[in-house]
């Protein structure tokens, strides 16, 4: 059977929407998959099963990176196109079968994800890594835990809590036994002088794994801690698809639809925005919050 799988173009949703990959797999375990994805999420298909090829969308003006996807998939006849982005290129090829995703702000996208394959089945995030990812992201940490992830920083500031307050919560004896691993890119760092203010403090255990590796090798690192604070953003939806328990800042997206799945927890600013503060939640309920959740 083959497939050709039109997926998102963001980080977080591209995690999310590998429930529906699993799921097909599980229906026919000897399809094959093409995918078509963005520059940003290509790494977290490179170990699918049954991949056949991986095709990256360049965005252009006036959407003609889709007349190169409808170029390169054209000549194929496909048993099903599934189509997360409501193109007009999935009616344009030849195709038995057509799955056409239109989402909305009322449940979480697993929910809606369940209805569009019209499945009461489990289904669930899963991103596949291979031995050579582990044991590279084992060379990283050679300390002993127990540890715990951050991922400060999302592609919109008003979405991240100032990194001011992550060093006040880090400074409670609650986390002086842990080694804090921080994750992320540096391009999304606001104020550099504070974030390495923070990474440099003696009195802090820190590995900082910025810009480091793909976003597969941090699947087996969040499997090594205990839990995970952070934005909404593709490294939340990530760690919240391990055995991570997942802590979420939330202050203007939905977190009806893009909290993290699973047994995690959303902390939601109620009273959105605060002029020195985007996501406007005290350092002392945030602390709260994980010492009931963790124990």
């Amino acid at each position: 059977m083959n497939i050709l799988f039109i997926g998102p173009t963001r980080i977080g949703d591209t995690i999310l929407a590998s429930s529906i990959i699993n799921f097909l797999i599980d229906q026919n375990n000897q399809s094959k998959f093409t995918v078509v994805t963005s520059p940003f999420s290509k790494d977290l298909y490179e170990k699918m099963p049954n991949l056949e090829k991986i095709i990256v969308i360049n965005k252009k003006k006036y959407g003609l990176h889709w007349l190169n996807v409808w170029r390169s998939c054209i000549i194929k006849k496909w048993d099903l196109v599934v189509d997360l982005r409501s193109s007009v290129t999935a009616y344009l090829l030849f195709a038995k079968s057509r799955k056409i995703f239109r989402g909305n702000d009322k449940s979480h996208k697993i929910i809606q994800f369940k209805n569009f394959l019209d499945t009461s089945k489990k289904i669930t995030p899963f991103i596949w890594y291979d031995s050579t990812d582990e044991s590279e992201s084992q060379n990283k940490i050679k300390t002993c835990g127990p540890f715990i992830a951050v991922s400060p920083y999302s592609n919109w500031k008003e979405k991240d809590w100032a990194i001011e307050n992550y060093f006040k919560l880090f400074k409670n004896d609650f986390f002086k036994n842990y080694t804090i691993i921080f994750t992320g890119i540096s391009k999304d760092i606001p104020n550099r002088e504070n974030f390495f203010k923070m990474i440099e403090d003696s009195s802090l255990n820190i590995i900082n794994l910025f810009d480091w590796g793909n976003l597969r090798h941090m699947i087996p690192i969040f499997n090594q801690c205990k839990f995970f604070i952070g934005s909404d953003s593709g490294l939340m939806h990530l760690a919240a698809s391990t055995k991570c328990k997942t802590f979420a800042l939330f202050g203007p997206t939905n977190e009806i639809v893009y909290g993290p799945w699973g047994d995690h927890k959303v902390i939601k600013s109620l009273d959105y925005p605060a002029i020195d503060d985007p996501l406007n939640l005290p350092v002392e309920k945030v602390l709260n919050i994980i010492k009931k959740e963790i124990g």
